[in-house]
């Protein structure tokens, strides 16, 4: 692939596509693109997560191999063996085309990684947002809008008034017997509705006329029928109790043999009676519905469509001519009269109830976008739409072409998925046959994992892009190696598929083979993996879900057993619950499945849909904030001590009100004040506390302890989050009660996973997209789709010979060919929901079949329904000795096997630690800078206990200025390096001079340095780099040549000035030199939980001054809980732990300003004595919690502060090294408050 123009690349399931993108990444980034050029967009924001650090991963793999080639000096030859033993394409493509500029590949690749942080990988929706921001001005979209959670909100709003809008316009009449009729609902069902079309914003809505709506017809029909006297219907009689009565339609005489003789003889005598007095209200009345149906059943099937025949065949004695004479008699007439008048009125309502629906969608629609507007709001919908629409005409097109210069190269991964608006987009920017050759357009799909259309994908945004692709001379790729699947797997699966490839809707299926990646195999009973797709049929009147629980009985058993193992090189493993996954099209059996396993003992794992509102706890919370806000309502404060929080039952309750509530009162009382004074979270946590709430809601045993536990701590989080935006605690506790009352399923509302989440996995088809498991169940894998309950029909029609969507409100008259390209649509969905849930697993598939009903004595037997996987695996077999070898029937089981347990090697005692008895930390913290006293005044008040702000590396350098005459600079006998003396002091040098120590490989050769320095003068602007380097070349005494020479000549003092800080000793002959990558660890971040309490300031000073290393005066600490700090670098030098940390302060010209004498009186005077056992104790610490048999005496090291500008590679210089006693450090670790920690 070159990286020009555009390219199309179909992925089918588990072809390894995120492994290829994130290997085409690597050479997108070693070609013309650095990481700020390229973005890279996926459907959802965990797989972008995903995506960007396999990214970085083999950015980084890359790199590193490519140094080990360097560092190995391989010729041409060696070279040439090496790519051909080479197995990983990406590193076999590198060699071949970096083979004679290895250097600059590994340059450019550290470059990259550097500015990784740039590209941006995301959703389409986070990346319209981007552009929307980045390009206001350009897009005209300058007033930013946020987005909202509240969509479904404002639609309901919306819909409620768009109806009362419709309504109020209507005649009264329209109203009345549409509501007679069921057809004028509440807005809340019109809700799905309008959902569904708002995912369609760019398709055309087709409307219809306006329908009348007439009566008078049905109203005279009516009123003909009660004319209707007993002679009349009695001249009848011989057609329903005479010769004639059994010449009817056995559909029209019924099954009970009496014809049409209740009929006439009794429901319409009784139905005249009835409607004789204002024949057309009673019509309409629900009690006379059966009496009517009874009547009509004579021209009306069930479905209440006119019969298609109501005699037998014309014969004897039934002949023709008797037959016309029953039609034409009098009663017979009228009777149809209102048949045809009730179809006609019938069909008027249900045009006018089309007519509502299309208005409502209409105008919702057209409505919401300025809705969102007025309140400075928009959605991710609303925003593709916004930005698909300032893509439009000229100052479109200007827009389009800065966007596509600004970012020439973009990745889109699961295009099939996206919408219209979405690809309109895409289009316009790097589709554009103006400019699309200029950049790169990478494509990424499969047409058969395309299963959102109910959320606005596709098929035919993906068909047509697809062509426009092609037109515009695009490449074409395919990905058809399975690596997921174990290889029989694979072969039955396709074998499968073959039978019949096309899915609908354009999409073929194409055949795949199995990957490369190895599988450790699969023993059951000492065979590899036999048969792994099992077809299981149960009976007719069974439910399925007691066989898959039998199934996964067995299997289980088998694993404790050590009959069904996985084949591990490194032993043998079981297999698990953990390993199962049982998938379905619906929830409603995912329920009856998880009640079987959970019956038997099973443990399952499925992930919550329901909204942390509901349910009994969302509600003790509202109580308990009732009362707070209510303290002296008794009412309320016993409703919330009756809450399973507070503890309370009945009886207590009583005795409690024979005492008095007083306590209780003045405890909500004050928790109120605190809410109001001190803002919502401290008065919770102390409502908490006071009241022992965690401890009740454990109190009794019970499975749902940890999900109560989980659900509390979630809505203390989000009552928290809300707080800071509702003003005043009733509005955040308004707030709280109408999400109890009407809770959604929005992502933050949903109840979270727990700690203990393992078992058999549950979950639908859609949402185990993308996901691989070892052994699926298949519910239902042989079951017709469902009945079309959508309002709406999707249909095509061509413009300019493109395919458009088209959308209608489905009634009875729609045109026959929508119809049939709607139903087409739904069974290709079908048909790749199916393909999906099949090559999910990895080694063996159980599909669960329903075996048909048995046909009635004398009846044809039933044959299976070709739906589900049976539209597969009825055909013919394409390879009928693969399918024999890898696939078999299996019988279902008759009973439950008892369940085996597995052997208790050890029993492990577990004991909980006491529970602290303070536990409340404020968020406050400090770090060394805030504690030495040499800071500013104005930072002296309490410095701890306000938020930290990121400090740079060099924060806490001091340099000394010494005032000297011109006598005692000619005396100085021994200078320090030129680089060192002139290189510029303060903080953003010393943070530069760090931020080098950190990308530096402390064994890297001359060369290497030297790049990285180069590297780094020209990356790090962020420490003024590119400033740095004039000042250099400016003081530079030698100025020769050209600003390159003057660069290098500059890199070149710099490379030697980092060699002298390696190779100077550290402690004895210790110097940084000998460290590889694997025993040290740069820039060491930590946080030091401090003591529940003061800290004690004097206590640290007279532990110093004792230890002969006394400190200055330090801030005054009282209320921060956390100390935070990064050490430069942490070290393993073979026996003991060490810290360094790097010093840029310039203490002098002369190398005798950086002996060992100078540089403890700098540590005193900068209080760096202090920071070295701080972060001694935060090493001790560390190392407690990781290292087993840790001993202070035997694994802590001292602290070696580096002043840089001394360090000349000689022992004794620049380096002041300090080992305290381990006393010292445990003492000051007690003081800091570690005991109270423990505690």
């Amino acid at each position: 692939m070159q990286f020009k123009g555009l390219h199309w690349i179909e992925a089918s399931a588990g072809t390894g596509k995120t492994y290829t993108l994130s290997s085409l990444m690597v050479r997108i980034f070693l070609k013309d693109y650095l990481p700020n050029q390229v973005i890279a967009t996926t459907f959802t924001r965990a797989a972008a997560a995903e995506l960007k650090s396999r990214i970085r991963a083999r950015l980084l793999e890359t790199q590193q191999y490519i140094d080990q080639c360097l560092n190995q000096s391989l010729d041409q030859r060696a070279l040439t063996e090496k790519i051909a033993q080479l197995q990983d394409p990406l590193l076999k493509h590198i060699l071949q085309e970096y083979c004679l500029k290895l250097d600059y590949a590994s340059s450019r690749l550290k470059l990259v990684i550097a500015q990784l942080d740039e590209l941006f990988v995301g959703t389409l929706d986070s990346f319209s947002q981007k552009l929307l921001r980045e390009f206001s001005f350009e897009s005209g979209k300058i007033e930013r809008a946020n987005i909202t959670d509240q969509a479904s909100v404002y639609t309901e709003q919306l819909l409620h008034d768009v109806l009362r809008e419709w309504i109020q316009a209507q005649p009264q009449h329209v109203v009345d017997y549409m509501l007679l009729c069921g057809r004028l609902k509440s807005a809340a069902d019109y809700e799905g509705l309008v959902n569904t079309s708002l995912n369609f914003a760019s398709a055309e809505i087709q409307g219809i006329d306006q329908a009348q709506l007439e009566v008078q017809d049905l109203a005279e029909a009516l009123q003909n029928l009660t004319s209707i006297t007993i002679p009349q219907i009695e001249e009848l009689k011989e057609y329903y109790d005479g010769e004639y009565s059994f010449s009817f339609s056995h559909y029209v005489a019924g099954s009970d043999k009496k014809g049409l003789q209740p009929l006439f003889t009794e429901a319409l005598p009784k139905l005249i009676e009835k409607i004789k007095h204002n024949p057309l209200e009673h019509y309409f009345n629900s009690h006379l519905a059966a009496l009517f149906n009874a009547v009509f059943a004579i021209y009306l099937n069930q479905d209440g469509k006119l019969r298609k025949s109501i005699f037998n065949k014309a014969k004897a004695p039934c002949t023709q001519e008797v037959q016309d004479a029953f039609f034409d008699h009098p009663v017979i007439r009228k009777i149809k009269a209102v048949v045809d008048a009730k179809l006609n009125f019938e069909r008027q309502i249900e045009l006018v109830d089309t007519n509502l629906k299309f208005y409502l969608v209409q105008h919702v629609k057209q409505r919401l976008p300025q809705l969102l507007q007025q309140k400075g709001e928009t959605t991710f919908a609303q925003q593709i739409r916004s930005l698909a629409e300032a893509l439009q005409g000229e100052r479109g097109q200007r827009f389009a072409q800065f966007v596509h210069t600004r970012y020439p190269l973009i990745l889109v991964d699961e295009f099939q998925d996206t919408n219209q608006d979405q690809d309109d987009m895409l289009a316009q920017i790097w589709r554009n046959p103006k400019w699309y050759m200029r950049g790169c357009m990478i494509m990424v799909g499969d047409p058969k994992q395309a299963i959102y259309g109910f959320r606005g994908g596709d098929m035919l945004t993906y068909n047509n892009a697809r062509d426009d692709v092609l037109k515009k001379q695009g490449r074409i790729y395919s990905l058809r190696q399975n690596h997921r699947s174990v290889k029989e797997l694979v072969c039955v699966v396709d074998e499968l598929f073959q039978r019949q490839p096309a899915f609908g809707e354009k999409v073929i299926y194409e055949p795949v083979i199995a990957g490369s990646r190895p599988h450790p195999a699969l023993m059951d009973r000492q065979q590899v993996n036999p048969t792994p797709l099992r077809w299981v049929t149960v009976e007719h009147d069974q439910d399925e879900s007691i066989q898959i629980a039998r199934k996964i009985r067995e299997l289980l058993n088998q694993g404790i057993a050590g009959d069904l193992y996985f084949d591990h090189s490194s032993g043998k493993v079981a297999l698990q619950a953990d390993d199962i996954a049982i998938l379905s099209t619906s929830h409603q059996k995912l329920d009856q499945a998880q009640y079987e396993l959970e019956r038997i003992g099973i443990q399952v794992n499925r992930s919550s849909q329901r909204s942390v509102f509901t349910g009994f706890l969302a509600k003790d919370v509202a109580a308990i904030l009732t009362a707070i806000l209510h303290p002296y309502d008794e009412a309320k404060v016993k409703r919330a001590l009756l809450t399973r929080l507070l503890g309370y039952n009945l009886q207590q309750l009583i005795e409690l009100e024979q005492q008095g509530l007083g306590q209780f009162i003045y405890d909500f009382d004050c928790i109120r004040e605190m809410w109001v004074n001190k803002g919502f979270l401290t008065a919770w946590n102390y409502c908490l506390n006071l009241f022992k709430i965690w401890e009740n809601l454990v109190a009794k045993r019970s499975f749902d302890n940890e999900r109560h536990v989980v659900n509390l701590r979630h809505l203390t989080e989000l009552l928290s989050r809300q707080s800071e935006r509702h003003q005043g605690a009733y509005m955040l506790y308004y707030w709280y009660l109408q999400q109890v009352e009407s809770p959604a399923k929005r992502d933050w509302e949903i109840e979270r996973k727990l700690s203990n989440a393992a078992g058999v996995k549950l979950m639908t088809i859609h949402q185990s997209k993308g996901l691989e498991f070892k052994v699926v169940f298949l519910m239902s894998a042989d079951q017709p789709p469902k009945s079309d309950k959508s309002a709406l029909v999707f249909a095509t029609q061509e413009e300019q010979g493109i395919e458009q969507r088209i959308i209608a409100i489905k009634h009875k008259d729609i045109d026959a060919t929508a119809m049939q390209q709607h139903s087409e649509r739904r069974l290709a969905e079908l048909n790749r929901l199916w393909y999906v849930a099949l090559t999910r697993a990895s080694y063996r598939v159980y599909a669960m079949l329903k075996q048909p009903t048995p046909a009635k004595e004398g009846k044809k037997e039933a044959a299976p329904k070709s739906a589900g996987l049976n539209v597969w695996r009825l055909q013919a077999p394409s390879s009928a000795e693969i399918a024999a070898a890898w696939s078999c029937d299996e019988a279902p089981l008759t009973q439950l096997a008892a369940a085996l347990q597995l052997e208790q090697v050890q029993e492990i005692k577990i004991e909980a630690a006491d529970f602290p008895q303070r536990r409340f930390y404020p968020r406050t913290k400090t770090s060394f800078s805030g504690l030495a006293q040499h800071l500013p005044a104005a930072m002296r008040s309490d410095t701890l206990a306000l938020a930290s702000e990121e400090q740079a590396a060099a924060a806490d350098e001091i340099n000394q200025e010494p005032v000297e005459t011109e006598q005692e600079i000619v005396q100085v006998a021994q200078p320090i390096a030129w680089i060192k003396a002139n290189f510029q002091r303060g903080t953003q040098a010393g943070s530069f001079l760090h931020k080098l120590f950190e990308y530096i490989d402390f064994q890297a050769s001359h060369d290497d340095i030297f790049e990285e320095v180069k590297r780094r003068f020209h990356n790090d602007k962020e420490f003024n780099s590119d400033v740095l380097l004039v000042d250099l070349i400016a003081k530079l005494d030698t100025a020769k040549g050209s600003a390159t020479v003057q660069e290098a000549d500059i890199f070149a003092h710099m490379t030697e000035w980092l060699k002298d800080v390696l190779n100077t000793p550290l402690h004895d002959t210790f110097q940084l030199s000998a460290l590889s990558t694997a025993h040290y660890l740069s820039e060491f971040p930590f946080y030091l939980a401090l003591a529940d309490q003061r800290l004690f300031i004097q206590a640290i000073q007279q532990l110093f001054e004792d230890a002969g290393h006394p400190i200055q005066d330090l801030n005054e600490a009282a209320t921060a809980r956390y100390l935070t700090g990064s050490i430069d670098l942490v070290y393993f030098d073979g026996q003991c732990y060490h810290i360094a940390d790097y010093k840029s302060n310039y203490l002098g010209a002369d190398q005798r300003d950086y002996e060992k004498t100078n540089l403890e009186h700098n540590m005193t005077q900068s209080s760096y004595w202090l920071q070295a056992a701080l972060y001694l104790v935060a090493l001790h610490r560390y190392l407690g919690s990781r290292l087993q048999d840790y001993d202070i005496r035997q694994h802590l090291g001292g602290a070696s502060y580096l002043y840089l500008r001394g360090m000349q590679g000689q022992a004794g210089q620049g380096v002041c090294h300090w080992r305290p006693d381990a006393e010292f450090i445990l003492q000051l670790d007690q003081i800091l408050g570690y005991f109270e920690l423990k505690k």
